[in-house]
């Protein structure tokens, strides 16, 4: 009894020992327009537009669940505007934090300058990008292999690199097994938009020049009677330095839930990266594969 006696007089002496709370004041957060674009060849441009926001602002805490969060992130009424050699166009939403354009593209070399305001921050961004040089993929070899019950599948992709120039490219292989929400998802190859990246790969052809640039990649746990899109993007070199810097920052969840602030951008007045590149793209089919 006495022992239990000595353990209560040393936690309450602990207890007593325990500062007041001090009320700590901060600044309120102001939110910022993010800029994600993508072009889906011979088709349109869609632009992502989301809000930055922090763990300690309103959208990090107390928004009742993912579904809240994401949607009090995303822009939803906002007037998205491009402006190009062919003239001004108005995108339309295709759903919250996403807008589309349908007009046909500029060739290699066209100008891009986008405008957004949104009606509920009464802020306005703009960001200028310039369409880069289409690099098709020559060839793409996939091969099944089956261990056991798992499917992986090797892919060789080979191109050629653009001559004299400075060239930077991302590659990146899509499946259509992901449960994404659409709207956080520019990369919409699959016709319900429900497309994951599974692979991706950032180079430059500095040791390469204008050579055929040859990739070896494997993609494993894969479904044998699902499909998978490879896409090659030639590339700006300030896209490229924000792709890594995004590659460096962690996986999916954690870029989602913190503010891009230290990622190199082309937006003004905002966040993100408005970029035109045009990707090659080839489809495989994995149901028309034998597995060896």
């Amino acid at each position: 009894m006495k022992r239990i006696f000595e353990i209560l007089s040393l936690v309450f002496g602990l207890w007593s020992c325990v500062p007041e709370p001090l009320p700590v004041e901060l600044d309120e957060y102001e939110p910022k327009i993010v800029v994600a674009s993508q072009v889906i060849p011979d088709y349109i441009m869609m632009v992502g537009l989301t809000r930055s926001f922090t763990v300690l602002s309103s959208a990090g805490y107390n928004r009742g669940g993912d579904s809240a969060l994401f949607e009090s992130i995303l822009v939803d009424s906002a007037l998205v505007t491009i402006e190009s050699a062919s003239g001004t166009d108005t995108l339309i939403k295709l759903s919250p934090g996403l807008y589309a354009s349908i007009n046909e593209l500029e060739n290699p070399g066209g100008h891009y300058h986008l405008k957004v305001y949104d009606y509920d921050l009464k802020e306005s961004i703009t960001a200028s990008s310039t369409m880069l040089q289409n690099v098709p993929i020559d060839t793409i070899i996939p091969k099944l292999l089956k261990d056991g019950e798992d499917f992986s599948v090797d892919i060789n992709v080979k191109f050629k690199d653009v001559k004299n120039e400075d060239n930077f490219y991302v590659m990146s292989v899509f499946s259509k097994n992901a449960l994404l929400t659409p709207a956080l998802d520019v990369n919409s190859f699959f016709n319900n938009g429900s497309n994951n990246i599974e692979y991706q790969e950032l180079f430059d052809d500095r040791k390469i020049d204008g050579k055929t640039i040859s990739k070896d990649l494997t993609i494993n746990h894969v479904d044998p009677t699902d499909s998978l899109v490879v896409t090659l993007s030639n590339i700006s070199e300030g896209y490229y330095s924000f792709l890594k810097s995004r590659e460096r920052s962690g996986n999916l969840i954690s870029e989602i839930t913190n503010e891009p602030i230290n990622y190199p951008s082309n937006v003004n007045n905002g966040l993100g990266y408005f970029n035109t590149h045009y990707p090659a793209i080839r489809f495989i089919d994995l149901s028309a594969l034998e597995a060896d």
